[in-house]
């Protein structure tokens, strides 16, 4: 991840110290956007009252709120004290799996919830492959089981193979990305759902489905 910078001409958040012409405000370093957009994740999918947070039936709770509630409630909130409206903005703009939705001054993660959560997607009829980044350890079990949601309402899957590489990296460095027949799944009474620009979501994938097994 790169530092953030706000241009004080457009608006915009962006990457580069220097935007329209002049330079631009210091919003936060590379570490500490990795670290927020990773807690933000965990409050908004997982854990909101650690924090808390009531997250409504689609999963939204005000920006104020998720501001307050890391920098007041939030077990390690003095690590946290310098967020505000702009830093979670600026997570959500530059988020490159849009992992994260503003509507009306509210925000919710877009996927991966564990929490119960009503959200409407909109099912995806025309994708053919996807992809699923797991380790090889995992391997065998999920080529007997296919692939399971576990504590997640949904399977994740991917349209690159780059992002399912990293999202394999989480679970450990020996990475597989799995390749999944979408037409298999939908044959079978699977629907796919598109949850941002780069993610998918299924109830689950049957052993059959799995195309093939990309070491990487």
């Amino acid at each position: 991840m790169c530092p953030v910078y706000k241009c004080p001409i457009c608006g915009r958040y962006v990457t580069t110290p220097v935007h329209c012409g002049r330079k631009c405000i210091y919003l936060m370093s590379d570490s500490q956007r990795e670290a927020l957009s990773r807690l933000m994740s965990a409050l908004l999918r997982h854990i909101p009252h650690e924090a808390g947070l009531k997250l409504d039936n689609e999963g939204f709770v005000s920006i104020e709120e998720l501001v307050k509630g890391i920098r007041e409630r939030w077990r390690n909130r003095d690590l946290y004290r310098w967020v505000t409206e702009d830093h979670v903005r600026a997570i959500v703009e530059l988020d490159p799996r849009g992992r994260f939705e503003i509507r009306d001054n509210k925000i919710r993660a877009t996927y991966g919830h564990s929490v119960k959560v009503d959200i409407k997607y909109v099912e995806d009829r025309e994708v053919k492959v996807l992809y699923h980044g797991t380790t090889r350890d995992r391997l065998d079990s999920i080529l007997r089981q296919g692939i399971v949601r576990g504590r997640r309402l949904y399977v994740h899957l991917t349209d690159s193979i780059e992002i399912a590489k990293e999202i394999g990296k989480r679970h450990g460095s020996n990475v597989v990305v799995l390749e999944i027949d979408v037409e298999c799944l939908r044959k079978r009474g699977f629907k796919v759902y598109r949850a941002s620009r780069t993610i998918y979501l299924t109830e689950y994938v049957p052993p059959e489905c799995i195309k093939n097994v990309i070491y990487v």
